[in-house]
């Protein structure tokens, strides 16, 4: 992930974040949170699942995803998706997957890309964002 271009949304999280939490939208969120996501029966943890003797058996039972945003008491996720997810086979499918465990895990997804984030005001995002906050 270091070398993708488009994972440098730093800049883009922040200005999200103090737009939420300027405008008395919700508290401040978590940044890049590892989250768990059992594969049986699709409960969540941000505690890291214990007795497990590698990775890779951790791996057998439970997904993990980080977040860029999230807002745990709202059971809600911002992920800001930028070309890796639509322009490569293994992104399509990594972030299909993803979007599949966060319904599966009823945690409420909103996906903003970089070029909302150039294109959209503040006041313009503000609306995106509390249409979508008041859905979940």
């Amino acid at each position: 992930m270091k070398n993708w271009g488009d994972a440098k949304d730093a800049e883009e999280k922040n200005r999200l974040a103090w737009i939420i939490k300027e405008n008395h939208l919700h508290h401040f969120p978590l940044f890049d949170q590892t989250i768990f996501i059992n594969k049986t029966d699709f409960t969540w943890t941000k505690e890291h699942p214990t007795g497990y003797q590698s990775k890779e058996e951790l791996a057998r039972a439970w997904a993990v995803f980080m977040p860029d945003l999230f807002f745990p008491l709202r059971k809600t996720i911002i992920e800001i998706d930028g070309s890796f997810h639509f322009n490569s086979e293994k992104g399509v499918k990594q972030t299909k997957r993803r979007n599949q465990y966060y319904d599966y895990a009823d945690l409420k997804l909103i996906t903003v890309t970089p070029e909302d984030m150039k294109e959209l005001s503040d006041d313009e995002l503000l609306t995106f964002l509390k249409q979508r906050l008041s859905d979940a």
